[in-house]
């Protein structure tokens, strides 16, 4: 995730009484000044110390204050290419909004119906009901996610959703043989780097099922791809994925639970 999803995924992850999210809504809310403003004038606008900046920082993932607010200023800089759904010229009017929207969903239909195979899927739910642990490592929390966690901890799994990059961190240290990972990352320059992630999990031995938009440089760590959506396609590419595991919910539920 970029630093803008990283912030804003924090902010929402905090409780309503930490300071790391009173700092988080400072930035949030005043972008432009933290942007470019130094730690002590971010200090001051957010009403907390450089300790807590620095700690909060580091629990978003970033080496030291220097990375996050290089990136913080990009962000702010380039927001025009950012969080866009449709990229930047296309639809522009209401009605070609509209257009491109449904297009996108004819090809999300299309996709699934040439790119899932119903043999495969039961064969991972299998899989599945084999695993001692099986978590999820995404940019953002989708419900289909977090129905299919659900039955999973009906069914007796560890499970674990993760969408901060410390915590994908320290989640994988602790998988093993008998652990699956499904991931689906969006791999964009700005976005932060997955690799020790990726390194950790294949150490430890688990498998790990990914799906992507386009070609992704973590794709050599997957030992199955789900599924692939057209990249800058993100209807089409969310969709999918809520699809896919809307319907492993099912199968998994089908199989095992019911």
């Amino acid at each position: 995730m970029n630093v803008l999803q990283n912030l804003t995924e924090l902010y929402n992850h905090l409780s309503f009484d930490s300071t790391y999210r009173n700092v988080c809504k400072g930035i949030l809310e005043n972008m432009e000044e933290a942007a470019n403003g130094t730690i002590y004038e971010i200090a001051e606008l957010t009403n907390s110390s450089r300790t807590t900046i620095w700690r909060m920082v580091q629990k978003m993932g970033y080496s030291n204050f220097s990375e996050f607010h290089h990136e913080l200023k990009r962000a702010v800089k380039q927001y025009t290419y950012y969080n866009r759904i449709l990229p930047k010229n296309e639809g522009e009017t209401p009605q070609e909004i509209k257009e491109k929207f449904m297009s996108q969903v004819m090809q999300t239909y299309q996709l699934m119906d040439t790119e899932m195979n119903m043999d495969e899927m039961e064969s991972i739910v299998d899989e599945m009901a084999e695993a001692n642990k099986i978590v999820f490592y995404t940019p953002y929390k989708d419900s289909s996610i977090l129905a299919l966690q659900q039955n999973l901890s009906m069914d007796g799994k560890q499970t674990g959703y993760y969408c901060l990059f410390p915590d994908m961190l320290e989640d994988s240290l602790t998988l093993d043989e008998h652990s699956i990972v499904f991931t689906n990352m969006i791999d964009h320059l700005e976005t932060m780097d997955m690799t020790q992630v990726f390194e950790n999990i294949k150490r430890q031995k688990a498998r790990v099922y990914g799906s992507m938009a386009g070609k992704s440089r973590y794709q050599i760590y997957f030992d199955q791809i789900l599924f692939s959506s057209k990249e800058g396609n993100v209807v089409e590419g969310v969709l999918t994925f809520q699809m896919y595991f809307f319907m492993l919910n099912e199968i998994y539920r089908m199989k095992y639970i019911d």
